[in-house]
């Protein structure tokens, strides 16, 4: 394998996936670098793509003058270096290069057409697997990209270039051929540096469809990564050869600015590390400033109900933050004690469902279900029909013909959004490696189940919420659901582990595991609707008490933010709601420390009491799984801030969805875009998400968490080269800074 191949290889394993827009998946689009400093890759990505992972100077200046940074924090030698920062150094692709030498007056640039090819290539390989994916995952994207190129007479006549489809015939058959092409044209005495950041720059230029054949890849073995790469090249493979081949005038300039920068490029990171060296500290500033919001109380303090009528488990979400404390509001006003838990991942309970040859996850995207319930497939509706009619671009318009004037109202006024419920039948079956489950192997989900979760006493009403969106009209709906869960609701396993946990059979085998529940106690479960704060009830008989204080929660927060269902239910509106802007911490701990007056809805609340763990397992596996989950989710939100033009997705107005749901184009072309859209992050005049890496607080002693740390291999990574930062939150209600082992 030749250098060059060798670094391509390397360049497509650090692309993290994009899911699909149907199970999409808050991901960190830089997951893949974790092993490595920030302050490094924020350079090499400055570098290679013109990729901002700070804000700029200006913003930091601005938020210190309006007294959103702490002048305590800001030293003399900050305030100078801010007002000297110029212009960093960055590496131009073949293509960029031809622009700028080239004259094109009136003419489209190279670099805007060569996105634009590729995307559409791409585009149709994907939307027809059956007419170009015959082979599976052999299929070859690098050929077909090929054999469209070829016959295609319309870039040259685009591009005013007559020797372009000549070039194209001459192109290397394959990607190693390629590889070996280029590293012989323009490696052989370079660095591999060099190597790396060019593969890294030809990535960045078509990110959004790396990204989505990324988890291609993952999910099927294909090659289709590496062969987008090699399509990328073969384009500036193809450019150099044109440029040398017409206009020599052009072509020396070029030459030389594409050889100096390989020799250049290990400079160019280290000169820009060194810049960037003063916006780090101002980026520091700024979110020690934003923390100091989320205060505690001391432990002698802490809420507590130690005899409570109410328990609600909640799956931990930044928006049942604001719901947690209003249900105990309400509680206090109905004359019931309640006690609300956080806990992640579907409540512990790894499901799956199966429908006809189907297997679908209700699990955290990290995860992979390990149980599967099998039940009778819902009969398709009319209506059901009908929205699949018109949600896809082709068949939209031959549904109107169809259907003329009956579908006039739908179109003025949009279908109202809906809210998956996960349908379970007592009858189910529920299967594990195949085979049905004993009543002994469900007694023992639950019995992990409630360990994760501490209990260690049941009230007599247990309800567990999970949550959902439900709005219309919106690309990237499924990623509101959760974030981290693949557009699922949390629906189903609160109904089975309800099912499970009310039946005499099961209570009896847990017994044997160290869980007592009074025949008194009965579990429900609910969604948390969280564009509306409404609970949706999925267990029947729910005590009227039980539900009225519930809605009285629901109201309180509807009061806040009125007209929300309607904003929601709105096919025009372009923020239905803010999904997870805002998140900035992660609490293991008590969430009755949390002062009154601490800002709501910026923190994932895991409740976790260190007493019960008492080998600490369940803090390394909170670390491991939770930990990471929320780092995906706040590094989403966080780059779509900082680069929103490279690392969001854009206006949400122009979104059109592409390839069978593989993602969305803003508008009809360029690269398949990648993240947020703006409005999911600004609302017209300000940022509704504050750019802070997420603080990871944890209510333990420190020699606890740095085992932990220790056990947590991905986590400490994140921890150890400052993509999180980690607190440890002392009896005071002080936060303090851990020390780095």
């Amino acid at each position: 394998m030749s250098k060059l191949a060798n670094q391509a290889q390397l360049a497509v394993a650090r692309v993290a996936p994009q899911w699909p827009l149907p199970q999409w998946v808050a991901v960190n689009p830089l997951w893949e670098y974790r092993q490595q400093p920030l302050t490094e890759v924020a350079a090499q990505w400055r570098y290679c793509g013109n990729v901002a992972l700070t804000m700029s100077p200006e913003f930091y200046q601005q938020h210190y003058e309006q007294g959103a940074i702490e002048p305590a924090l800001v030293t003399d030698d900050m305030r100078r270096q801010l007002t000297q920062l110029s212009d960093t150094p960055r590496w131009q692709n073949i293509s960029h290069l031809v622009d700028r030498y080239q004259q094109r007056r009136r003419k489209m640039l190279w670099h805007d057409e060569v996105v634009f090819q590729i995307s559409q290539s791409c585009g149709l390989f994907m939307q027809f697997p059956r007419r170009f994916q015959g082979q599976g995952k052999d299929s070859s994207l690098y050929q077909h990209w090929l054999t469209i190129s070829r016959a295609d007479r319309g870039i040259e006549t685009l591009m005013d270039e007559a020797d372009l489809n000549e070039l194209f015939a001459e192109l290397p058959d394959s990607p190693d051929a390629l590889f070996e092409a280029c590293e012989q044209l323009w490696f052989g005495s370079a660095p591999s540096a060099a190597a790396e950041h060019y593969c890294q720059a030809l990535i960045i230029d078509v990110l959004g469809w790396a990204s989505a054949l990324s988890y291609q890849d993952r999910q099927h073995g294909s090659q289709w990564l590496l062969e987008l790469l090699a399509i990328r090249m073969a384009w500036d493979y193809l450019l150099w050869q044109l440029a040398d081949r017409t206009n020599q005038a052009v072509f020396e300039p070029i030459k030389q600015d594409f050889e100096q920068q390989l020799r250049d490029s290990d400079d160019a990171v280290a000169a820009i590390i060194a810049q960037q060296q003063s916006l780090w500290q101002w980026q520091r500033a700024y979110e020690q400033s934003q923390l100091s919001a989320l205060k505690f109380k001391p432990a002698a303090d802490a809420d507590r109900n130690d005899s409570p009528q109410l328990q609600a488990v909640f799956c931990i979400d930044v928006r049942s933050d604001r719901y947690r404390r209003a249900l105990a509001q309400a509680g206090r006003e109905h004359g019931m004690t309640v006690n609300s838990k956080g806990f992640a991942g579907f409540f512990g309970v790894p499901l799956g469902r199966e429908q006809g040859d189907q297997q679908i996850p209700h699990v955290p995207g990290l995860l992979q279900p390990s149980f599967f319930v099998r039940q009778q497939s819902p009969d398709k509706s009319f209506k059901d029909l009908l929205s699949r009619s018109f949600n896809s671009p082709a068949s939209m318009f031959t549904g109107v013909e169809a259907l003329g004037l009956a579908k006039l109202g739908e179109l003025l006024k949009g279908i109202k959004g809906s809210l998956d419920t996960a349908q379970f039948d007592a009858d189910a079956e529920i299967y594990h490696n195949g085979r049905a489950v004993t009543c002994e192997q469900l007694a023992e989900l639950c019995a992990q189940a409630l360990t994760g979760m501490q209990f260690t006493q049941f009230a007599e009403h247990v309800v567990l919420v999970g949550h959902g969106a439900k709005h219309s009209n919106n690309a990237q709906r499924a990623g509101m659901n959760c974030g981290a869960c693949g557009g699922q609701t949390g629906a189903l396993s609160a109904r089975v582990l309800c099912h499970l946990l009310n039946q005499s059979a099961i209570r009896q085998r847990l017994s044997e595991h160290g869980f007592a529940i009074p025949q008194a106690t009965q579990f429900y479960a609910a969604l948390h609707e969280t564009v509306t704060d409404d609970i949706v009830w999925l267990s029947e008989d729910v005590p009227a008490q039980v539900k009225q204080t519930f809605a009285s929660a629901s109201a309180q927060l509807q009061q806040q933010q009125p007209n929300r269902a309607t904003r929601a239910n709105h096919w025009a509106e372009l923020r239905p709601e803010w999904g997870l802007a805002g998140n900035q911490a992660l609490f293991f701990g008590n969430a009755g420390r949390l002062a009154d007056d601490a800002v709501q809805g910026r923190s994932f609340l895991h409740d976790y009491d260190e007493a019960l763990d008492t080998d600490g397992s369940l803090l390394t596996a909170l670390l491991s799984a939770p930990g990471l989950v929320a780092n995906w989710i706040n590094w989403q939100y966080y780059t779509a801030v900082t680069d929103p033009q490279r690392m969001g997705s854009g206006n949400k107005l122009l979104h059109n969805r592409v390839a069978n749901d593989i993602g969305v184009f803003e508008g009809n072309g360029g690269d398949l875009r990648l993240g947020l859209a703006w409005q999911s992050v600004h609302d017209g005049s300000d940022y509704v998400h504050k750019p802070v890496r997420l603080s990871v607080i944890i209510e333990a002693s420190e020699p606890r968490i740095h085992k932990a740390l220790a056990q947590a291999g991905d986590f400490n990574q994140l921890y150890q080269n400052q993509w999180i930062d980690v607190y440890r939150l002392n009896p005071r209600g002080e936060l303090c800074r851990l020390q780095h082992q």
